[in-house]
């Protein structure tokens, strides 16, 4: 009985809570906007630095090509942890884990290569002002190369 009631009580409130201002469209409180509303990282790396349209291009033109160099990385180092995942579940020892965490470090430090010549590429054709104003795209950049489009 009180399992019913208790389940009663979350229907009401879920009906409730779905209920729109009448009149159509998106009710008393105004539009409704879609949840998910996050601007791009283009956006917000053009946004921060105040990036004219030639500066824009170029910055997702070293972005895009820099993802290009970054994906064979990127699914080596995805294989290299599943590799240790692995050797840690089967029981390998502790020099061949050892070996296995070595190769992973050196490709995540060859990703980190990647990411921060894009920077410093990028970094480079900012004017003074916006160099002052660097340090977003510089905390952006770390693992920007994870997902197969840096800019999702």
């Amino acid at each position: 009985m009180l399992f019913r009631l208790l389940l009663a009580g979350i229907l009401a409130a879920s009906l409730a809570s779905a209920q729109r201002g009448g009149k159509g469209g998106g009710g008393a409180s105004g539009p409704i906007m879609p949840m998910n509303t996050a601007p791009d990282k283009l956006t917000i790396i053009t946004d921060n630095l105040k990036l004219n349209k030639d500066q824009k291009k170029l910055v997702k033109t070293v972005l895009d090509e820099s993802q290009k160099e970054a994906n064979s990385m990127r699914d080596e180092a995805v294989r290299s942890r599943q590799a240790i995942g692995e050797a840690v579940s089967t029981g390998k020892s502790q020099d061949e884990i050892d070996k296995l965490v070595k190769s992973h470090a050196d490709i995540e430090s060859k990703m980190a290569g990647v990411e921060m010549k894009a920077f410093a590429t990028i970094f480079k054709e900012l004017d003074k002002d916006q160099q002052t104003r660097a340090q977003m795209l510089f905390q952006m950049m770390g693992g920007i190369f994870k997902n197969k489009n840096w800019n999702d």
